[in-house]
């Protein structure tokens, strides 16, 4: 598969890699044989010990990338996890990480998360079955690159995807707008909903019905201008600067 390359202004592949002789890879997907198979394939091209971590949760890998002692240098991250989406993961990120590329991976067709991944300030997205094209776009987006595959480029040209630090300066301004105020019950929701509960569990924890707490999941999302309950998590991390309860 063709790729389609964008420099950032800075560093070139070369000179990262000697820089960086052992990448930092962390890696979150929700199946433990992808995780095993895709470690063992990106730590013979990297090198032994070039994944730093892997993980089957969201919530996880986000206080991973914050922590300085395990901020990976590349976060390779599945769309579909068990607790939040990687759309969600990938905004809370960026919302507070300009320097962390993420690249996103996808056993569905890459343009069901392309356009999300993007906006949410991802640096590429690459299928599942292709772990050569994974290795090629991890060496990249470590190197200030983006990488969007042929087929993206054309069948949506007008997708693009933004290097690390302007997907960060994007939010950031989008930050600074007043965040929209939530109900004590819908922002409790939110954050139990944000740190992996179900909404069974949800309800448990403040005593309400499932169906009380997803009218209050509606009346956040109509407040947050989301269309899904993921998009309304990933809009209120980025307003709240995204501190999931754990």
């Amino acid at each position: 598969m063709d790729v389609v390359c964008r420099y950032s202004a800075g560093r070139s592949m070369m000179e990262y890699m000697s820089e960086h002789p052992t990448m930092r890879i962390g890696i979150v997907d929700n199946d433990e044989l992808t995780l095993a198979a895709l470690s063992a394939y990106l730590e013979h091209r990297f090198g032994s010990g070039s994944v730093v971590w892997r993980c089957v949760l969201g919530s996880k890998a986000v206080r991973l990338c914050r922590d300085e002692q395990t901020r990976p240098d590349v976060l390779v991250l599945d769309m579909s996890l068990s607790d939040m989406d990687g759309v969600a993961v990938c905004r809370s990120i960026r919302s507070e990480s300009e320097n962390l590329p993420v690249l996103a991976i996808t056993s569905f067709p890459l343009h069901r998360f392309a356009a999300q991944i993007a906006d949410a300030g991802g640096q590429g997205i690459v299928a599942k079955r292709n772990l050569r094209n994974i290795g090629m776009a991890v060496e990249q987006v470590a190197a200030g690159l983006t990488y969007m595959p042929s087929e993206l480029s054309d069948s949506m040209p007008g997708l693009r995807f933004e290097t690390a630090d302007k997907a960060y300066a994007r939010l950031s301004r989008a930050a600074e707008r007043k965040p929209v105020a939530l109900s004590e019950r819908e922002e409790a929701i939110m954050r139990g909903y944000a740190g992996g509960l179900t909404t069974q569990q949800v309800g448990e924890r403040l005593g309400l019905s499932e169906n009380t707490v997803k009218t209050h999941t509606k009346r956040a999302m109509a407040k947050l201008n989301a269309r899904t309950r993921s998009q309304a998590i990933a809009i209120w991390l980025t307003e709240k600067w995204g501190h999931p309860e754990t």
